[in-house]
């Protein structure tokens, strides 16, 4: 992949992506390596400039939506229009970045099993997704600009702003084109790689022939399948592509790519080739223009400009100003710290790299336990998506048409819950054992106030954010909108915070934003072939059918989510199993909003939980230089496990701790 850092006018740092070794182009006959030369060349200004055209617009849509509500609730003039003109910049910016992200290996995978296959193995594997991805997508442009065709012809022309539709067709027709030929350049990179690895003999040329005919054999699957086993049941058909997807995640297709694919090929199964094809065509536009999806980039902007802008240590110093003196102090005011940096960084991974940072030199000069100093922060670094404004709550409102407003407020008192548990195992530790955590020196009362006060912005942010939802004064997009607004201004105004900084959380966020919503984009053509194969009625009714108790299936579907949450990230894990799983928890008659909470607790116990984990993995890289071993940081986050479960078991003895916050809101519409 051509390297961001490469000095203008030098040939782009082609890679081998299963490796991440340079293939250098002067190979006399590697053919594969000049044309992904020539084709990074091509692409990387391309969609990198449109990347950061793409965050700014992002910015803009922030302030835009500001200076709304400063119109209509200060001045009583709505500005008109201002819906429809933010959701074409949302198309607009979401089409521009999701090639550049694909160029910067951005896009979700599970690499559980290709982290332990050879080079040369993944790269057989990624030449032939490459290819169903650049398929897929190929689809989707070509038909989104006969779209655009359409629309210009028919003088197709929004209702308000009066913008020709066939301009942001054309976004939607540009940006997965140049997503096809990305995945296009990547093939020949993953083909070099192989080329390299066999020579030019006769088994490399075996090789691409099986690579090739794999990948015919995958895209014409529906034609193969019929023609073995003629006419199969719709349920039959869901069970075998549900199957090939979970195969395909695993050996290393991104999720995204992986749900599309899975979705256009059994639709072109179950129905036919045009019809798939036009489900695509539409399904592309309809799956990211909907104006309350602005709340993802909105959050996603105001967590990327927050971590950037230093607010963590900030948050941790005040945390350990306070908690200091107590036994274990230090991890408990880095708990603390971690709970108000996921109140507004809402992003775990993130949380737990920045806190862990700032936190276990801090720790290590204090001579704490490693086994207490990094579990503490790898638990609380999964505060992220559980205190809102979560990113994880927001996709499950999203998908399973739940008031993301309600799923904050569900999340409040479970977090503090949470990060007062997490305070507790650390004191009770450190009471019986006080080697693991001796005391620091006591904070004077004037360290104590101006440490809170210097967080202040940040708190007073995530008031107004909450509280606007809560009171129903704002949406959640409203709120999102002021949040990114706030944390721009608070970042401008931090020590340290640059215009390197400033692009970086933009870029950072917008790719975030793309990852996301490509991943939409596969959901809904997912979705479409679900509801034809009727499986998540069919696997609701099965499991009614079971003569077990409803609270047997849930402990089920749990131990599922904390098995998922050990090797997936949040997201695509909620978007891949949320569209069946999710009409079983409601009709077994759980309660939606509340059994996202529970869900989420679950995914971070699976974060922080052996053999996996993926906090462990960033904290280990975090404590790398005070040669902490991955066994001392699974031993330290054992009491955080034991936590976690007492606080589910809490949750469903007692539903109504996350319920009562949601149920006194006034009435705040879902999905708005």
């Amino acid at each position: 992949m051509a390297n961001q850092d490469q000095a203008a006018g030098g040939p782009p740092d082609i890679r081998d992506p299963a490796s991440g070794n340079s293939l250098p182009p002067e190979h006399p006959r590697d053919v594969f390596a000049r044309i992904a030369v020539a084709a990074h060349r091509l692409l990387d200004p391309i969609c990198r400039n449109l990347c950061y055209v793409s965050a700014i617009v992002t910015l803009v849509m922030a302030t835009c939506m500001v200076v709304d509500l400063v119109s209509r609730m200060v001045f009583r003039i709505p500005l008109t229009g201002m819906i429809e003109l933010q959701t074409f910049m949302l198309v607009f910016a979401a089409f521009s970045s999701v090639a550049y992200t694909m160029l910067k290996n951005q896009h979700v995978a599970v690499d559980l099993i290709t982290s332990k296959l050879s080079d040369q193995t993944n790269s057989f594997l990624q030449s032939i997704f490459s290819v169903w991805g650049a398929f897929i997508f190929g689809v989707m442009g070509v038909f989104s600009a006969a779209r655009a065709v359409d629309a210009f012809v028919e003088n197709e022309i929004a209702d308000i702003t009066r913008i020709p539709f066939w301009l942001i067709y054309s976004a939607v027709a540009l940006g997965t084109v140049l997503l096809s030929l990305a995945l296009l350049a990547a093939l020949f990179t993953h083909l070099s790689g192989l080329y390299r690895h066999y020579g030019d003999r006769s088994r490399f040329w075996l090789v691409f022939a099986a690579v090739v005919i794999i990948s015919v054999a995958g895209i014409f699957s529906a034609d193969l399948l019929k023609a073995l086993f003629g006419n199969i049941t719709p349920a039959v058909v869901g069970g075998i592509y549900t199957l090939l997807m979970m195969v395909i995640l695993l050996l290393g297709f991104p999720v995204a790519f992986s749900m599309a694919f899975t979705g256009l090929t059994g639709l072109m199964f179950l129905t036919s080739t045009d019809v798939a094809f036009n489900v695509a065509k539409t399904n592309t536009y309809d799956a990211v223009a909907q104006y309350f999806f602005l709340v993802i980039p909105f959050f996603l902007l105001m967590g990327f400009l927050v971590l950037h802008a230093g607010i963590g240590s900030k948050l941790y110093n005040a945390g350990i100003k306070i908690f200091g003196r107590l036994p274990g102090g230090l991890a408990i005011g880095t708990v603390a710290g971690c709970g108000g940096f996921a109140a507004i960084c809402g992003e775990s991974v993130a949380s737990a790299a920045t806190m862990g940072s700032v936190s276990i030199p801090e720790m290590k000069k204090y001579n704490y336990d490693d086994s207490l100093a990094t579990g503490s922060v790898a638990a609380g670094g999964t505060l992220g998506i559980l205190i809102p404004p979560s990113i994880g709550f927001v996709v499950y409102g999203i998908i399973t048409e739940q008031s993301i407003g309600k799923m904050f407020m569900a999340g409040i008192i479970p977090g503090i819950i949470l990060v007062t548990g997490f305070a507790l195992a650390v004191y009770v530790q450190c009471l019986i054992n006080p080697n693991l955590g001796p005391k620091a020196p006591r904070a004077t009362r004037a360290e104590i106030l101006w440490a809170v006060f210097d967080v202040w912005p940040v708190m007073i942010l995530f008031a107004v954010v909450i509280g606007g939802i809560y009171s129903g004064i704002l949406t959640p997009t409203e709120a999102g909108g002021i949040g990114a607004s706030g944390a721009l201004l608070i970042a401008l105004f931090a020590p340290g915070f640059n215009r390197h900084k400033l692009f970086t959380a933009l870029l950072e966020a917008t790719q975030t934003s793309a990852m996301i919503f490509t991943i939409l984009i596969g959901v809904g053509l997912l979705g479409y072939f679900v509801t034809l194969t009727d499986l998540p009625a069919s696997f609701a009714n099965f499991l009614k059918g079971l003569e077990v108790s409803r609270y047997v299936i849930y402990v089920l579907i749990l131990l599922l989510y904390l098995v998922l949450g050990m090797v997936m990230n949040i997201i695509p894990m909620m978007m891949l199993t949320l569209p069946i799983l999710f009409p079983t928890v409601v009709g077994l008659g759980f309660d939606p909003i509340w059994f996202g909470v529970i869900m989420v607790i679950m995914m971070e116990m699976g974060q922080i939980t052996p053999p996996i984990g993926i906090n462990v993995f960033v904290i280990h890289g975090v404590a790398r230089k005070y040669d902490v071993s991955m066994a001392t940081i699974y031993r330290g986050i054992v009491p955080f496990v034991i936590v976690e479960i007492l606080v589910i078991l809490l949750l469903t003895i007692f539903p109504d701790i996350a319920l009562w916050l949601p149920n006194s809101m006034d009435v705040l519409a879902p999905l708005e």
